[in-house]
């Protein structure tokens, strides 16, 4: 009996042991080979280098250039220690004393060949989790070739130290554009799940974002590049390169065997925008200058912190400019930014210099809001023939008002006597928009409670204009119900959450509430140049695959479309065309009338073509006007205008003498086919168009003499 129990313990134990072994083997089998392959393989993957960025003649504003980096590779290093993971936390300190002589060798070599570093700056490079065992990880970017080959050269005396070269970001004409540009950096947790990438120790769960449809998003890794602002980030799809993967087989202490693949990487696609890069050298060059003077003239208050310029073609949205200042020079962050750098650059004090105050930045768009006013007046059926005619004396007064302000005059309570709907433009009479915004209040019965309101919104203010470039200020619209719902959530910003009379006729010369971008300016004013067509602004039009690489991307035949960004209209703005040639007439007259508030401006700087636009005076309190300009060219009926353009400049004065002066320095040009060209800011490059600058300017100069010698008169009997 004893030995029947033995044995059946005995058999029982076998069959256990014999289930188990068939569990594992049969049913686990391919489970257990997965994971075997996976701790034997390790997948590195490599960057493929971005597409470069052209302007719209195929200028290459944005290139790649390689640069010298070097890097500890802890394999070697790891020997000494054994691998790094979480259970070995408590013998880091024991780690980083074994192997502290050699950071302090490599620090102490960087030092001496002109890269500052210290042991700390390596153990740190060392330890960072974000790169995997098997990659190399950063100690110093961008240095020298003689740290290169010193290193090289030594190879015995620095394990693990590795020398490489990497493709960064290269501007060949410096800072220009950089606000439309943007910058790229190291990509971070945010972004990593946005794009399906798990990141440890985050709760959050990965998502898959595609940005082109029926394109598959391209695989990202911790450490790896993104564009973070501007065209790089709103074309990151087609900017990134495809990623190069290399296999490769591994021991169970993480010691590389074998290479089983090698897939390269390849480069993204080229964006071309529709941005003129000898256009935008001459807006910023201008606008710097301008507010230089501003700063520096003797007025009051003209500090001129910031300023703005923004160029569209009015039939497409296309974007021909974007200036913004102060900007900043993104040479200065290939590599990431400095953190004294960046808490400069967040520093108001600076001018924010990262912000993009075309697209960012809202301001009080003054009497250049009038046109929107006056197409309210008449679409209400308000303005009406033998009813658009009113006596100007130089001040608005509110019937009935007894108490608060009653009293609005014109700028500098200039009289202008009877005005009509064209003069009250060109003379910008803010009396005549206060008897329209007056009259509309009051007959809210009959013409709606926001018909100046809803005439603006349909403009697309009040609203992003869908630009592309990350980032798009809405700006604002006030209307009676916004201030209710804006007085409920912030009682102490205003005095009561009723509307008044007042508020309507602020709103009605673009003042009070109203705040738009100047990209929001500039898509009204290249709305009333094409008619009515509401175009969403766009900065690129186009992107390619260069044919052969080593040729310029931009040379016609070298490369091949890869898809089209057509211009987009969004809305379109009802206006009748008898009452658009008032409206014309008027914004014409700003410019070319004896009594246009911009007329002066335009003679002493007169772009080729006639040139309809409004001028601007938006008051702040404590601060001093800004001023502003916006308009079109060429005007004139039947030719289709090609340059929309606003001007906003705070602090600084008068529209009609900052803002409009600067709008038409950066245009003459531009009309008259004399915009030169902007010149790079490498050698032998800059040498090279610099000479040709000269010479054109000499071959002009020498046309200019010999036309004034012919035009002189002749003597009586001499040769002519």
């Amino acid at each position: 009996m004893r030995l029947g129990a033995i044995g059946i313990v005995a058999i029982s134990l076998f069959l256990a042991l014999f289930a188990r072994l068939w569990f594992l083997q049969g049913i686990e089998r391919q489970e257990f080979e997965a994971t075997s392959v996976s701790n034997r393989l390790r997948v590195i993957q490599t960057e493929g280098p971005r597409g470069r960025i052209l302007d719209r003649n195929g200028k290459v504003i944005v290139d790649n250039r390689t640069t010298i980096v070097v890097s500890l590779d802890r394999e070697p290093l790891r020997e000494k220690v054994g691998d790094l993971d979480d259970s070995m936390e408590e013998d880091i300190p024991k780690i980083r004393e074994e192997l502290w002589g050699d950071f302090e060798r490599i620090a102490t070599a960087l030092t001496s060949l002109g890269v500052p570093t210290t042991p700390d700056d390596v153990w740190g490079r060392f330890m960072d989790k974000r790169y995997s065992p098997q990659e190399p990880v950063p100690v110093a970017e961008d240095v020298s070739v003689e740290v290169e080959q010193y290193l090289v050269e030594r190879a015995v005396d620095f394990p693990g130290v590795i020398v490489a070269r990497k493709t960064v970001r290269e501007y060949p004409y410096g800072p220009l554009a950089a606000h439309v540009l943007g910058y790229v950096g190291e990509i971070n947790e945010e972004e990593l799940l946005a794009r399906g990438v798990e990141v440890p120790g985050s709760d959050a769960a990965p998502e898959t974002t595609t940005t082109i449809p029926g394109v598959e998003p391209k695989p990202y890794e911790p450490g790896d590049s993104i564009g973070k602002t501007g065209v790089e980030r709103a074309y990151e799809a087609d900017l990134r390169g495809t990623p190069g993967q290399r296999t490769i087989e591994v021991n169970a202490k993480g010691e590389l065997l074998d290479v089983v693949s090698d897939t390269p990487p390849e480069s993204g696609d080229d964006v071309w925008l529709t941005i003129d890069i000898d256009l935008q050298a001459h807006a910023e060059a201008e606008l710097a200058e301008t507010l230089d003077s501003v700063r520096g003239s003797s007025r009051s208050g003209t500090n001129a912190p910031n300023g703005t310029a923004v160029i569209t073609d009015p039939p497409t949205g296309e974007v021909l400019a974007m200036a913004s200042y102060p900007s900043y020079d993104p040479r200065l962050i290939v590599n990431g930014i400095p953190t004294e750098l960046w808490d400069q650059w967040q520093d108001p004090a600076s001018g924010l210099p990262l912000f993009n105050w075309a697209t960012q930045g809202t301001y009080a768009p003054g009497s250049t809001f009038k046109p929107i006013t006056a197409l309210a007046g008449i679409r209400s059926g308000f303005l009406r023939p033998g009813n658009d005619t009113y006596a100007d004396a130089g001040v608005y007064r509110l019937d009935g008002c007894n108490s608060g302000k009653c009293e609005f005059p014109n700028s500098g309570g200039s009289a202008y006597g009877r005005v009509d709907l064209a003069r009250s433009l060109t003379v910008s009479s803010n009396v005549y928009y206060f008897w329209i915004s007056d009259n509309l209040w009051r007959g809210r019965a009959t013409y709606g409670e926001t018909p100046i309101q809803d005439t603006a919104e349909e403009f697309g203010l009040g609203s992003r204009t869908g630009i592309e470039l990350p980032g798009e200020a809405p700006g604002r619209i006030p209307t009676p119900q916004r201030r209710k719902e804006a007085y409920a959530a912030n009682p102490e910003a205003f005095l009561t959450d009723e509307w008044f009379t007042g508020d309507n006729l602020n709103t009605g010369v673009g003042q009070g509430d109203v705040l738009v971008t100047p990209l929001q300016l500039t898509s009204v004013y290249a709305t009333l140049a094409n008619g009515g067509a509401v175009m969403r602004p766009h900065v690129a039009f186009q992107t390619t695959r260069a044919i052969d690489p080593t040729v310029d991307p931009g040379s016609r035949g070298n490369y091949e479309v890869v898809r089209t960004i057509e211009p987009e209209q969004v809305a379109q703005v009802d206006i009748p065309p008898d009452r658009y040639i008032e409206i014309f007439q008027g914004l014409v007259g700003v410019t070319q009338s004896g009594e246009g508030t911009a007329s002066g401006a335009w003679q002493a700087s007169p772009t080729a073509w006639p040139f309809a636009g409004k001028t601007g005076t938006a008051e702040v309190s404590g601060k001093a006007n800004t001023s502003v300009f916006a308009g079109w060219g060429p005007a004139i009926g039947g030719q289709e205008p090609t340059h929309a353009i606003s001007v906003i400049i705070p602090e600084s004065g008068f529209g009609g003498e900052v803002a409009a002066p600067l709008a038409f320095s950066i245009l003459a040009p531009a009309s008259d086919g004399t915009l030169q060209p902007a010149c790079p800011v490498t050698e032998p490059e800059r040498s090279e168009c610099e000479e040709y600058i000269s010479a054109v300017a000499a071959t002009q100069a020498e046309a200019t003499q010999s036309d004034a010698t012919e035009s002189e008169p002749t003597e009586l009997g001499s040769e002519p």
